[in-house]
């Protein structure tokens, strides 16, 4: 079974890695149980069994990130993942996406949970040295990293993970993630608002004093965007579950009722209605995509990497506006062995026609000014390649993409 390793990122962590530490002083145990405590009264959970605290040196961290792509990152998946990235613009042929976020992990990584030995592990620093107590970044990471402890001691994580990944789709996949992970950082801020609260100016110094990475890894911005999407958006879908049903309401997403969309995620009230995506059929374009070409991906694309698709084009506030109202969608992608050009289509159903004409005539204008010369029928732009969009009844709008018009415009079954 895949078994994910929880990590915590902690922004403006140096990349200067010390050898691991063995030793917890006395002074470190009795900060461990004092976190544990605001965790545990704070999270209205107990602690089941002891969660090790170790501090693996840099070859550890590598060896960790290594076996978990081996685990959770087969190379079908990042291939697939590869190929829909490219199709929504978001990244370019030959993107080695395993390295793009192995490097992140590598530059960012503060802390993780280990779900295989229910051990937390803090990434020490060279500067830190011999540690007699953590620091206070180190006890925020710590505070994040026990709250995994509790989902899997109360809840069993493998299970959620193995869940999530069943059937391939990516937008549910990051949702779950959003679930756990929100969880996690909603209680860890609650943590360092408390410490904010007691010593400002010892928090403040602290922080400062973390040392910016020598350099930065060039990773497509949609990289750091869906790794960022469950510990941000999380946090505010999780006040959203609290506010509405307490703790209880989380335990239960956890146990047996986790978010199925990004959309749920978004716009938590949605999640709490219980309303999920709805779902969309395609025909089998069989007899439209020529010899030679392979499907590559058939799934959804959901409101997160929609809003990113929007966004290589539009300002962030008005990608926001089109993609809300969002209600389901269905997304294949095609490739061939001879080049480096793609055939895909997006069906796409809406909340209401009011947000399927809005998105229609927003993605229009989209096209127009990405594809200077116009489109001559109102539904297709020509240029390297032929961008079809139509909306289809009232609450549907479709969105293709060819090499040649006569395919992208057959993709979209105006007939149907």
């Amino acid at each position: 079974m895949r078994k994910l390793l929880f990590i915590a990122l902690l922004l403006f962590t140096s990349v200067t890695f010390a050898s691991a530490q063995d030793v917890v002083t006395e002074a470190m145990r009795e900060q461990l149980f004092e976190i544990q405590q605001q965790v545990i009264e704070r999270r209205e959970l107990d602690l089941l069994a002891e969660a090790p605290l170790t501090f693996p040196a840099h070859s550890e961290l590598e060896a960790f990130l290594k076996r978990r792509f081996l685990e959770d990152y087969p190379p079908e998946q990042l291939r697939r993942d590869q190929v829909f990235l490219r199709a929504l613009d978001l990244a370019q042929p030959g993107l080695d996406l395993e390295a793009a976020l192995r490097d992140f992990w590598l530059t960012w990584i503060g802390g993780y949970y280990n779900i295989i030995d229910g051990s937390v592990n803090i990434v020490v620093r060279a500067e830190d040295g011999a540690l007699d107590a953590l620091t206070i970044p180190q006890q925020v990471i710590y505070a994040h990293e026990i709250v995994h402890a509790l989902q899997d001691q109360h809840f069993d994580l493998e299970r959620i993970i193995v869940d999530a990944n069943k059937d391939g789709n990516r937008d549910r996949r990051l949702a779950i993630h959003a679930l756990f992970e929100g969880d996690a950082n909603y209680i860890m801020l609650d943590f360092l608002r408390r410490l904010q609260d007691a010593d400002p100016a010892a928090v403040f110094r602290a922080y400062s004093a973390l040392r910016e990475p020598d350099s930065e890894p060039e990773i497509p911005p949609v990289i750091i965007d869906a790794i960022e999407f469950p510990y941000r958006q999380g946090y505010l879908f999780i006040a959203e579950v609290v506010a509405a049903l307490g703790w209880q309401g989380v335990n239960q997403a956890l146990r047996d009722n986790p978010p199925q969309t990004t959309e749920q995620i978004y716009h938590p009230q949605r999640y709490l209605a219980g309303e999920g995506a709805v779902p969309v059929h395609m025909p089998d374009h069989d007899e439209i995509i020529a010899a030679g070409w392979q499907r590559a991906y058939d799934g959804p694309v959901g409101e997160f990497f929609l809003r990113q698709h929007l966004q290589v084009y539009l300002a962030e506030f008005q990608a926001d506006d089109l993609a809300t109202g969002w209600g389901g969608d269905r997304m294949r992608v095609f490739t061939n062995d001879t080049d480096d050009q793609l055939i895909w289509v997006l069906y796409q159903e809406w909340d209401s026609p009011h947000d399927a004409g809005e998105f229609a005539r927003g993605y229009q204008q989209l096209l127009e000014g990405r594809y200077r010369q116009g489109s001559d029928d109102g539904l297709c732009w020509v240029a390297e390649t032929t961008h079809c969009m139509a909306q289809v009844g009232e609450k549907e709008t479709r969105i293709s993409a060819a090499p040649h018009k006569e395919e992208a415009l057959a993709l979209l079954a105006l007939g149907d």
